[in-house]
């Protein structure tokens, strides 16, 4: 069996992501402003339609990232339930489920298969929220695996419904606590 590991004592919850990606979206936005202090210096080579261009790129990869960081904290909640899960022995269904699994695999499993199917056996969380996590899921792996090819995604995924993605997970599912 796998050794036990430790917890993080804080990790970013998700009013610190928010907070981050919103200070980074101001600050994106100021210095493609006239408001900044610099801009004739920077930009004076630049068309207007280049300045806009290249600021909504730069929006678009600060969305991207926090929409990443969105999704490893979701990952990290069901990967922290199912490791306390184990650990504190609880009788419930899932937790007996996820016993089993940590005597064959022990923390090395996947989110996608093996957690969330067991979610979906033995939990009254919808099996749509289930859905919308493993959708969201296929983003993340293009966004983690270098954007090198066209995803097929059943939406538009963005920081906004991520993070409305990550609330729901926080307060629908009775996650074990660190």
């Amino acid at each position: 069996m796998s050794r036990r590991i430790g917890f993080a004592a804080s990790y970013p919850e998700l009013e610190d992501i928010v907070d981050h990606y919103e200070v980074s979206v101001k600050s994106m936005t100021l210095l493609y402003s006239r408001l900044n202090p610099g801009f004739v210096n920077e930009f004076q080579y630049y068309s207007q339609d280049e300045i806009e261009r290249e600021r909504d790129d730069r929006l678009e990869e600060i969305d991207a990232s926090a929409a990443l960081t969105l999704l490893a904290s979701i990952e990290a909640s069901f990967r922290v339930d199912y490791l306390k899960r184990c650990y504190l022995r609880r009788k419930d269904p899932l937790s007996r489920e996820f016993r089993l699994l940590y005597k064959r695999k022990g923390r090395i499993v996947s989110l996608e298969g093996e957690l969330l199917d067991g979610w979906r056996r033995h939990s009254n969380v919808r099996q749509s929220l289930l859905g919308d996590i493993q959708g969201a899921f296929k983003y993340r792996h293009w966004l983690a695996h270098g954007r090198y090819w066209v995803p097929r995604l059943s939406r538009r995924y963005d920081f906004s419904n991520v993070f409305s993605l990550a609330h729901e997970v926080d307060e629908l599912f009775p996650f074990e606590k660190p």
